[in-house]
Formats: C-alpha cells, structure tokens, sequence
C-alpha cells in the first residue's frame, strides 16, 4: 500500500515552528489498524486521514496512540494540503463523526475553520495539578462540556513559558483532566495566552491546539466582551490564532506550510 503523504507545519508560516501535522489523502481511509501505525510512525501529535466523498471530504484523526474526536491543527494542515491541490477553490467541508467542518482561504492565504464552540462548567480544581505545575494560584479552573478539556486560568503575572510540568505524574493520573489539560491567562500584547498539555494522547505537549480553542474562545469572549481574539499558544513551536465567536460556533484561523511530501510505503 502506498499512501500520499505530508508533513504541514499548521498556525505557521515558516519552517521550525507552529504543530506539525501529518496528513495522508487517500481514494478512502486505510483500515483502522493501518491509520494507527501509520500515524505512529509519522509521530506527529496528530495525522488527519482524509478521502473524498462527491462534494466533502471525510476525515478522521489519529495521535500516535489513539484515535482523536477532533483536531484543529491537522484539519488546518489538511486544509492547506488540498486548497495546494485545488487552487481555484476558496472552500471545502470536512465530515466526520460528530458532523461537518467547513473551511474557507481568506485573502490573506490564512484558512479559517468553523469549529463548534463547547460550552463549559466551572469545576474545583484537582489537588494533582499542584503536583503537575506547581502552585498557580487560580483564578478559574472550568471543564469543557463536549471536549472534557480542562482550562485553569491564572493570573497575568504568571509566566506560561516558566512551567516545567511533571509529566510522569500526568500520565499515571485518570481523573478530571485526562481528556486534556491547559493554563491560560490574560496577555498584553494577545487576548490570551495559553499552553496546552495532553500526555494521555501520547502528546506531552502539543505545541497550538485549534480543539482547546472552542473552550477558551467562549471562555475569553465572555471575560473580555469581544467576539474577536487574537490567541498565542506559547510552546516551544509557538503559533497563532485569530478566533472569530459566533452563537454556536467560533471560526479559528491561522496560516499553515507544507514542509515535507512523500509517499508512506505500507
């Protein structure tokens, strides 16, 4: 089996930075099993799988170890791979499990998706985060309702990039946050700031998550009174995103690269 293959750096537009996705576009999607290993071995923190369907594309993503529900960077690095192979269109819709992603170029070549915005609930935080980031001194801990995402918010002195997270705790841990944990705050020069921690996935660390944005795009609107943000994710492969909030959904856009095309031989 030979598969088309990529590797997109996605919330950027250079080499070295943003969340490197892998994407592989197929006639239709290889058997799970084959998806699994082929995702491992690309070792990307996701792989989005996609195959036409008449006017759509189904897609599915996979992280080293399991498959996803959703993904924003692999769809934003799917996106760019397919705008490449179709240029004269500005739009496509993506399907999976939980329905359809539509997606739009702008004029600026940035790519915007339409993502469901999730609601949220405060919940008390779990006394294990001290133990995986140190004292943070709280000002919210909220929980995603349909990504089960965990959001602890502190203050705007705390320097995000400091954190040096106990990883091997994390990844024994089975409670709250299993589903995915970040630490944001206010910011001076974005909206916010945030970092986002998944080692349950096989990610320690995933470097600009477009999936923990519905959460903290209702969040930050709500807090700020806007509906337009600029986010900063502040890994070590830093990125950004520009969100949109809408009533049910929220658009989030960035730029991303192809850096890498091949063939992935099975």
């Amino acid at each position: 089996m030979e598969l088309e293959t990529y590797i997109v750096n996605a919330f950027a537009d250079a080499p070295g930075r943003g969340n490197r996705a892998g994407v592989v576009v197929s006639q239709e999607h290889p058997p799970e099993d084959v998806m699994q290993i082929v995702a491992a071995d690309i070792g990307a923190s996701e792989t989005a799988f996609v195959a036409p369907d008449e006017t759509s594309w189904n897609i599915r993503w996979f992280s080293p170890v399991k498959e996803m529900p959703l993904c924003g960077h692999a769809t934003l690095a799917a996106s760019r791979v397919l705008f490449g192979k179709e240029p004269w269109s500005d739009c496509l819709v993506f399907r999976y499990a939980g329905g359809t992603l539509p997606v739009r170029r702008h004029d600026d070549d940035s790519i915007g998706m339409d993502f469901p915005l999730d609601d949220y609930l405060p919940c008390p935080p779990d006394p294990a985060f001290d133990a995986f980031f140190g004292p943070l001194h709280l000002k919210d801990c909220i929980c995603g309702l349909r990504t089960k995402k965990v959001i602890l918010v502190t203050g705007e002195a705390t320097d995000l990039s400091a954190i040096s997270p106990d990883f091997a705790s994390m990844a024994e841990y089975s409670g709250l946050c299993s589903s995915g944990i970040a630490i944001t705050k206010a910011s001076a020069v974005y909206d916010f700031e945030s970092r986002y921690f998944n080692p349950w996935a096989g990610v320690n660390e995933d470097p600009v998550t477009g999936s923990v944005h519905s959460v903290l795009a209702r969040y930050w609107s709500e807090q700020l009174k806007k509906k337009s943000l600029t986010a900063f994710q502040k890994s070590w492969r830093s990125g950004q995103l520009l969100l949109e909030v809408g009533d049910d959904a929220v658009e989030i856009r960035g730029k991303a690269r192809v850096v890498l095309r091949g063939t992935f031989f099975f």
